[in-house]
């Protein structure tokens, strides 16, 4: 953070010049660290006026400035007093002046009676056009032992003016009262340190800007920052820790960017305070912050929060003292407020939830619990839920995108609760309702049919209606998947003939309709190939429960969906076809043997019912439809390696080349190598010979294709 005091010192020294007053502690401050003190107004009026050394007691009005030679620039340090501390305190009550308080070295407040139960205030600022305080390097406390109800700097809703302070070591050990308790002035604090026991600034109407610094508060009812009736407040790049909260605004707005705000670890407080707390119609904006939290990190209720990006990390480690009993999430929208949370990262330990609106049921408040939530792009990680929607007539949440990490449930719905969620976000994501039952309703009415929602209640599954728009629960067992390509599948939905998609679930009996896509240039419809698999066992194949309303055109098709998931697939043929001989048998492929042909195997898809062409032809055509069939090791290899993107193999090197593939043909070199290090095909160890031109049968090409895909390596 940049300093500030010599900027202001030069600012201090135009004015002085302009009014022909010459301030001798500006020149002291740029020069020394040594002040004139206690020097009255001289005698020469065209002089510069001496600087005056406060000594306490002091109350700096339009009479104090005159007395002392209109200066208005003052030093303080201990050195400055007759008893090595400042007995009483300052009061500024000049409205049109601007007052400047060179802090020159320690400075110790301890009251002249020692009752340190008394009330009392170091600086009090009633009038002023402003109030500059230079401390940089300077360490300002109170006596040893505190006083209990003692400020350090005190404004008075009097006060209109700015006030500027810089830097400075504040050790203020106030017990029962904020250290700075500000009712008026805009207040701008500048790379202070302030270390204290209850609050270190209060609001009250005013405002205030804290640049950088370092502050600390050791109470645990308190807050480091209270923030209340403030038109315009704002915290940049500031590293603050508290008991209680950090940072707590009602009535006010509030901006915060950077910096670091987290509970005491040193202090063993059990008490429920959240770090950054937002209440009473106050609006908080956190940008690019670092939050941790002991019991919860940001808790908005009746208010406004906005949280752009940074972390959020709520380690709930006070869990089980009392009188906390139960864990918090990180981020908690309650009492009708708003939390918007985009582009953050939200880390919760604990067996709770991330982000929640409202209360669990039964819980003592949840008929006033509750908020609007808003999720976007975040990383939500590591608690049992990541969203979690409760109880409370003004609970809602919006889920727009989000990343879940090691969460048991991305999603948890109180009874009676549905979520919206974005028709943007399609990433699997899992969900959880405490009243399941049929049809009970999960999403806002309004969604397309683009989610991707895992259902986490046993014996239900999600499911999506087509009429309505929105997800919902359906007993889980009667449900089968129908997957059509190069066609389209519908159901009567409504009386409406609805478009089914492979993530949609049919009851066994259901009518279904397939109608085949118009046929690509220079091919026509050749028939429909398909089969049907429950638990993994081929039932039978598709054509044997076809019907054809047409039977002069096969392009439409109809059947009852049976129990079990349906692949099925329109195929074409060319016009003309030239039809090629019939090999009787292909030849082995001489390194990969070459699996036994048995009834009922399953080919991604395809079965090979002991017919050798049929098995091989039903999957090139549900597969591999329009590529090129390989006839010799190479060509397999570059075939897979190709649709793979050509990636480029690991440990291939000029020494271990193929010796029977020419070393100047550097797509079959990695071709071969890249197929042998993904375990595809294999080579001769003891020649370093790939063999290339081997044939291969056709079966050796649908199994090695396959193996690809499931690998992940092609699609």
């Amino acid at each position: 953070m940049k300093k500030f005091g010599t900027r202001l010192i030069s600012a201090v020294l135009a004015g002085c010049m302009m009014t022909s007053v010459l301030p001798v502690s500006a020149f002291a401050l740029e020069e020394s660290t040594e002040f004139e003190g206690n020097v009255s107004a001289q005698e020469n009026s065209d002089a510069p006026a001496a600087v005056y050394s406060l000594h306490g007691g002091e109350i700096i009005n339009e009479d104090f400035i005159a007395k002392h030679g209109g200066s208005n620039v003052y030093s303080m340090s201990n050195a400055d007093t007759e008893e090595g501390a400042y007995k009483e305190g300052i009061v500024i009550d000049a409205e049109n002046a601007d007052v400047v308080i060179n802090v020159t070295g320690d400075t110790t407040f301890d009251k002249k009676d020692g009752n340190k139960d008394d009330c009392a205030n170091f600086i009090t600022v009633r009038r002023a056009n402003s109030v500059t305080v230079n401390a940089e390097g300077q360490t300002i406390t109170t006596a040893e032992g505190g006083l209990a109800f003692s400020r350090c700097f005190y404004a008075e809703n009097s006060f209109t003016g700015t006030a500027v302070l810089h830097g400075g070591n504040y050790n203020w050990q106030c017990d029962d009262i904020s250290a700075c308790y500000l009712c008026g002035g805009s207040w701008t604090f500048d790379d202070l340190t302030l270390k204290t026991i209850q609050c270190a600034i209060e609001t009250d109407k005013a405002n205030v800007t804290v640049n950088g610094g370092t502050y600390d508060c050791h109470d645990s009812d308190s807050a480091t920052f209270m923030i209340m009736n403030s038109p315009k407040s704002s915290f940049n790049y500031v590293t603050a820790s508290g008991a209680g909260w950090v940072l707590s605004t009602n009535n006010s707005w509030v901006d915060v960017v950077g910096g670091s705000y987290s509970r005491n670890k040193d202090v063993e407080v059990f008490i429920q305070r959240p770090t950054l707390r937002a209440s009473d119609n106050a609006t908080l904006n956190v940008t690019n912050a670092d939050v941790t939290g002991t019991y919860c990190d940001v808790f908005v209720t009746g208010a406004t929060a906005n949280l752009f990006g940074g972390t959020y990390t709520n380690t709930n480690e006070y869990i089980n003292h009392e009188p906390i009993n139960y864990e918090s999430p990180a981020l908690k929208v309650w009492n009708g407020g708003t939390l918007s949370v985009n582009g953050a990262t939200v880390d919760c330990t604990g067996g709770n939830a991330a982000i929640s609106s409202g209360e669990p049921a039964g819980s003592d408040y949840d008929d006033q619990a509750g908020g609007k939530l808003v999720v976007d792009n975040c990383t939500i990680k590591n608690s049992k839920y990541g969203i979690y929607l409760g109880q409370g007539s003004n609970a809602s949440a919006e889920l727009k995108s989000a990343t879940f990490e090691g969460t048991e449930s991305d999603i948890y719905l109180e009874s009676d609760k549905e979520i919206t969620i974005s028709d943007t976000f399609t990433t699997q994501t899992t969900i959880k309702v405490a009243d399941p039952e049929e049809g009970r309703q999960l999403t806002v009415a309004g969604n397309a049919n683009k989610l991707h929602l895992k259902g986490q209640n046993e014996s239900y599954r999600v499911a999506y209606d087509k009429a309505q728009h929105y997800y919902y629960l359906t007993q889980r067992a009667p449900g089968y998947t129908l997957t059509a390509k190069d066609a389209t599948a519908t159901i009567k939905v409504g009386g409406v003939d609805t478009k089914v998609d492979p993530n949609d679930e049919i009851y066994e009996g259901t009518p279904v309709t397939l109608t085949a896509d118009p046929a690509p240039d220079g091919q026509k419809f050749a028939g429909w190939a398909g089969i049907v698999i429950l638990n993994g066992v081929v039932q039978n194949e598709m054509n044997d429960l076809l019907s054809f309303p047409n039977e002069e055109d096969h392009t439409t098709a109809n059947f009852e969906m049976p129990k079990g998931d349906v692949t099925v697939r329109a195929v074409y043929k060319a016009v003309d076809p030239v039809e090629p001989p019939v090999d009787p048998v292909d030849p082995v492929d001489p390194v990969g043997p070459v699996d036994p042909v048995l009834p009922g195997v399953i080919i991604g898809g395809a079965v090979i019912l002991g017919a050798y062409e049929t098995g091989t032809g039903i999957y090139r055509l549900m597969n591999m439809q329009g590529l090129p069939l390989p006839s010799d090791r190479i060509e397999l290899a570059e075939l897979v390696w190709e649709r793979a993107g050509k990636p480029e193999p690991q440990n291939m090197t000029d020494e271990d080349l193929y010796a029977d593939i020419d070393a100047a043909d550097t797509d079959a070199q990695k071709a071969a190598h890249w197929m042998v290090e993904q375990e595809l095909m294999k080579f001769d160890e003891d020649n370093n010979k790939f063999h290339p031109c081997f044939p291969v049968s056709k079966l050796r090409v649908c199994l090695t294709w396959q193996n690809a895909k499931d690998k992940g390596l092609i699609d």
